[in-house]
């Protein structure tokens, strides 16, 4: 699915939006793309526009408060995704208000351990909408990684 958002990310980030749902599951498959990872991408797209970012955003005035996650909050996490997951808050690439909708969004997640890969797809959700530089080059370095690949 990432190769998907990838290739979304490549033609339509700069658009006003994107086409309706099935001209676009038929131009991802015409450009190649199996039909689960269409679905899949497609369900993303529809959780994104589900979004509510309102009632996190009052949480970024209080983004120089550090967060500590519970031990019944890390569990839900790979050590890999703890790590991810920390780097950005370390690095002040999520404003507070970000990383607990991240979180929220983890707790919505099937029972169990929640997975590298997932976590950065939350991660890219939540940062899809801010369309700003650093945004933007975050997007790409979880898209395409640092060699220009897509991550599989």
């Amino acid at each position: 699915m990432l190769e998907v958002l990838a290739y979304l990310f490549e033609q339509f980030y700069n658009a006003d939006g994107l086409p309706d749902v099935s001209q676009l599951a038929k131009k991802l498959s015409l450009a190649g793309f199996e039909g689960e990872d269409i679905h899949d991408a497609l369900a993303w797209l529809g959780e994104l526009k589900q979004i509510d970012v309102t009632p996190y955003r009052a949480l970024d005035s209080h983004s120089g408060v550090l967060r500590s996650l519970q031990p019944m909050e890390l569990a839900r996490f790979s050590d890999e995704a703890a790590q991810f997951l920390f780097s950005l808050d370390a690095a002040k690439i999520l404003t507070a208000g970000e990383r607990e909708l991240v979180l929220d969004r983890v707790w919505r997640e099937p029972e169990g351990e929640v997975s590298a890969e997932r976590i950065k797809l939350i991660v890219l959700m939540v940062i899809w909408q801010k369309r700003d530089a650093l945004s933007n080059l975050l997007i790409e370095d979880l898209l395409f990684g640092r060699d220009g690949a897509a991550l599989h």
